[in-house]
């Protein structure tokens, strides 16, 4: 193990994977990923949330909305780690609540920014089936902890049919959106990223 820490090393780390030589002689480019700012993650989930309260809050599907916020949390979560999800989770779940939330969203969604953030560690945020399936198990986390807080804290009964319904199609929603913003992230990175020869 070594004690060189690793925010020192990273800069000689990202000039000497920008290419590595292969046996035959030839070079292939290698992609060093640099997590996003904590600012930009925060303008993210801002626009995120503000899309679902206003032109999104219309758009359902058997009485489910798509969470965009639920996406980017997990993407932060795995991409940069437990601390950047949970934090990312707490401030968009605030602002979900300011905006008309029940009082769980805030609960919900920093339980699901660090629920993906430990996932940073064990597998790649750029699988698809893993990006896939980790949103949804924070949709199901999220809407688990809204039903706990209304019906233990709220005192609203009679709510698990009319929720549990829900979540199966926002699952399904939220599925298909973290695919295909998955998938719109590769192709950007592939346009973007200037090939070194």
């Amino acid at each position: 193990m070594s004690s060189a820490h690793p925010a020192q090393a990273a800069p000689r780390l990202r000039e000497a994977a920008r290419v590595r030589h292969t046996p035959a002689g030839g070079s292939v480019d290698a992609e060093v990923y640099v997590a996003p700012p904590f600012w930009l993650l925060l303008v993210l989930a801002v626009v995120a949330v503000l899309l679902q309260a206003t032109l999104l809050h219309g758009v359902t599907l058997r009485g489910a909305h798509v969470s965009l916020l639920t996406v980017l949390i997990v993407w932060a979560g795995m991409r940069c780690g437990v601390w950047t999800g949970g934090w990312l989770g707490l401030i968009g779940g605030l602002l979900e609540d300011a905006l008309g939330g029940g009082g769980a969203n805030v609960l919900g969604a920093t339980l699901a920014g660090f629920g993906a953030g430990l996932l940073s560690s064990r597998f790649f945020s750029d699988s698809i089936p893993v990006f896939v399936a980790a949103v949804a198990g924070a949709t199901i986390v999220r809407t688990l902890t809204t039903l706990v807080v209304t019906e233990l804290a709220l005192g609203e009964r009679g709510l698990f049919h009319r929720i549990s319904h829900e979540m199966l199609w926002q699952l399904l929603l939220n599925c298909v959106v973290a695919a295909l913003v998955l998938l719109v992230l590769r192709a950007a990175s592939h346009v973007s990223t200037p090939r070194l020869r």
